[in-house]
């Protein structure tokens, strides 16, 4: 800070201030005002509107240095809003909601069988919640987000909300801000959420951290013994899903669900 704007800031201070009360007013933080249009976006959210949840999100996401504060006030004021609106009894306020991870490798069918659960759970009276990592280009930065095409049923379905991000170079499987997407997410009324990890494999461990269980999903044909012996997803994994189990792959499945690195 200049030394002009700390003598302007003191001018300013009141004359019954104290000595610290005088330089608190000097070194402290500007006051953070929300925009009208977060605030909109706060109440969207709470009252369960698609629309809102998706620009809130997109808010969260943002890499301008502009949007940030916005971004943080809009969290702070949806989870104290939350909290407000929750029963007593219900502790801690924001466990509300459940959360599964779905990790694998690419092409094991993790889209396909997403939207063929999701469907199941809105038609049992749920609201889900899909977030799908997909994995951002080294060079240009850029992530085709094309899960949601592929979940074009869910996707329709007015109980459901499928959310594609960039992993934007986050290690792990998730992306940078899934936590905070996952409680604007609960936020908006869904009681259940899907994490699609990235789809690299083996090193997909961070997604634990972030849901309540996690189901590997993997193909018959996805290596030899010696590659479902390597651990790291295998460890934390919940459930194991071996997809695609039909036609000439169907003796792989039952051999490799009997296998003993899925005994734990």
């Amino acid at each position: 800070m200049r030394r002009g704007a700390i003598v302007t800031r003191c001018l300013l201070a009141p004359r019954s201030a104290t000595c610290s009360e005088r330089l608190l007013s000097v070194f402290a933080a500007p006051t953070r005002e929300m925009r009208p249009m977060t605030q909109r976006l706060v109440e969207g959210v709470l009252q369960g509107n698609r629309t809102a949840l998706s620009r809130s999100i997109t808010l969260v996401e943002s890499t301008l240095k502009s949007d940030e504060e916005q971004a943080e006030l809009l969290l702070d004021s949806v989870l104290t809003q939350r909290r407000s609106l929750r029963p007593a009894h219900v502790d801690p306020p924001e466990l509300t909601s459940f959360r599964l991870g779905i990790a694998g490798p690419p092409g094991a069918g993790k889209s396909t069988f997403i939207e063929t659960l999701g469907l199941f759970l809105t038609a049992q009276g749920h609201k889900v919640a899909v977030l799908a990592i997909d994995p951002s280009s080294s060079r240009s930065g850029g992530s085709i987000l094309g899960d949601k095409t592929r979940m074009e049923k869910l996707s329709n379905d007015p109980n459901a909300f499928v959310r594609p991000s960039p992993s934007r170079g986050t290690l792990g499987g998730v992306a940078q801000h899934t936590n905070e997407i996952v409680l604007l997410c609960e936020a908006g009324g869904y009681d259940i959420i899907l994490v699609e990890s990235v789809g690299l494999g083996q090193s997909e461990i961070v997604i634990d951290d972030t849901v309540d269980m996690v189901m590997l999903l993997v193909s018959p044909a996805g290596g030899d013994d010696l590659q479902g012996q390597k651990k790291g997803i295998v460890e934390i994994a919940d459930i194991v899903v071996v997809n695609k189990a039909d036609g000439d792959l169907k003796g792989c499945a039952v051999s490799l669900l009997g296998m003993n690195l899925f005994s734990h």
